[in-house]
């Protein structure tokens, strides 16, 4: 303000001490908003991103148990020897009763008929006798 006896402003240079005074501290406090907004911000971010991190492992581990199955389960049917087959059941082969042979009747031969030859050779080589 002006002196109303000289018309010179006496407290000139403490009103601009106070007004720079003034405007540092409205800077230093938007600096301190800035940087609480960014720590807030790279919180978020950071949280996400260790989220994400859990969620890759998880997926990793479970990934890796199967593929360890699996190579288990290859390992155990090439290393282990393979199961024998069951023996078959043994068949049971019932025979038929033998038909009964049919009582053959003696063959009876004819008597022989009677030559006029003694029975040896042939008639007609030897003549009649």
């Amino acid at each position: 303000m002006f002196c109303p006896e000289c018309g010179v402003d006496h407290h000139a240079g403490e009103r601009q001490e106070t007004a720079a005074a003034d405007r540092e501290v409205e800077i230093a406090r938007i600096n301190a908003k800035r940087d609480v907004e960014v720590a807030r911000l790279s919180a978020g971010v950071e949280r996400d991103w260790n989220e994400t991190r859990v969620e890759v492992a998880e997926v990793e581990a479970v990934a890796g148990v199967e593929a360890a199955e699996a190579v288990a389960d290859a390992l155990t049917d090439v290393l282990a020897p393979p199961e024998p087959e069951p023996a078959p059941a043994p068949e049971i082969i019932v025979e038929p009763e033998p038909e009964p042979e049919p009582e053959l009747e003696p063959e009876v031969m004819p008597p022989p008929e009677k030559s006029g030859h003694s029975g040896y050779g042939n008639s007609a080589f030897f003549g009649s006798r």
